[in-house]
């Protein structure tokens, strides 16, 4: 059994812990705040060039129309302003086209699918 030296200290090393834990939750959340802010700032000065027309997005760099759409759809449902933007030119739908050895095009894989296909092994 502990006796009431053994709890005070139980709850001091608990209270030092505690401490340390809200100190670390503290600095990592600044950060954070710091990067979203950096992010912000850095994506307001590249619209505002855009905007400008002093920069100007490349086809591999332009967001396609479905995931444009997904998003304006998502601000609307949450009651976030949705801008219109222009259309460009030649929206790209896919990520860069590749061919095959037969002239056949066969779209890139997207990065985030992780699990590997029979063409991607057979290769």
């Amino acid at each position: 059994m502990t006796g009431p030296d053994g709890f005070a200290d139980a709850v001091h090393q608990f209270t030092s812990e505690l401490d340390a834990a809200v100190v670390r939750a503290r600095r990592v959340a600044a950060a954070a705040r710091e990067t979203s802010a950096k992010f912000r700032r850095e994506t307001r000065q590249l619209a505002e060039q855009v905007k400008a027309g002093k920069t100007s997005a490349s086809p591999e760099q332009r967001t396609d129309e479905r995931m444009l759409r997904t998003a304006g759809g998502f601000r609307a449902d949450n009651g976030l302003p949705v801008r219109d933007l222009p259309v460009p030119e030649q929206p790209t739908t896919q990520g860069p086209i590749r061919t095959t050895g037969s002239g056949r095009s066969i779209p890139r894989p997207s990065d985030d699918d992780e699990d590997f296909s029979q063409e991607q092994i057979m290769r």
